[in-house]
């Protein structure tokens, strides 16, 4: 999904709906990042002092995304963040995903609480997919844009793929390939046309 498709596909969208690509980018970018790392320790390429050591990963990637897409806003149009739209854009996918992390946190919650929150890790990409399918589809219900569809549909298909790939170090992989392709390149895409609107 290129800049320039995403810009030809915006000619025909209604002009009052703002879509901003940070959040995604960023979610992407620092939550593949650590299951790309998750992958590494899990196939044996790297070794930790200490298996509870990934948690520290995976707390860094939440830091970095809450720094760089909530808080700080890197990449996004300091001008856009003043019009109404926009700022629903958003609050609606910044809704969506801390949403998914209270979600997938009390998840592991109740699988400790069973004495099964060694496998909840396994858990986590497949509910995260899901929620990047459903804001997907909401921005194309909202937006009246078409393309939206296409990530919201590989996102529900790949979804069950993780799900069977659950205890293998391979779904880490697999699951850093869906973030690339579902919110990294979509969102970088989405922060370029901005800018390039600014020029």
């Amino acid at each position: 999904m290129s800049s320039l498709a995403l810009a030809g596909d915006d000619v025909r969208a209604p002009s009052s709906v703002a879509i901003d690509g940070g959040m995604q980018f960023w979610a992407g970018l620092c939550f593949g990042s650590a299951s790309f790392v998750n992958y590494l320790v899990l196939s044996g390429t790297i070794h930790l002092p200490h298996p509870g050591l990934i948690g520290l990963v995976w707390m860094a990637a939440t830091a970095g995304f809450i720094l760089f897409g909530l808080v700080f806003k890197v990449g996004t149009d300091r001008a856009q963040l003043q019009d109404p739209a926009f700022r629903r854009f958003r609050a609606l996918w910044g809704t969506l995903i801390i949403g998914a992390m209270i979600m997938v946190g009390t998840l592991i919650l109740l699988m400790s609480r069973f004495g099964i929150a060694e496998q909840s890790s396994f858990v986590v990409s497949p509910i995260n997919l899901c929620i990047y399918g459903i804001g997907w589809r909401l921005v194309a219900v909202t937006s009246g844009r078409k393309w939206p569809n296409l990530l919201s549909l590989g996102c529900f298909v790949c979804a069950p793929l993780l799900a069977f790939l659950a205890g293998t170090p391979t779904q880490s992989l697999v699951y850093t390939g869906c973030l690339i392709v579902f919110a990294v390149i979509p969102g970088l895409a989405l922060l370029l046309r901005s800018g390039q609107r600014n020029v």
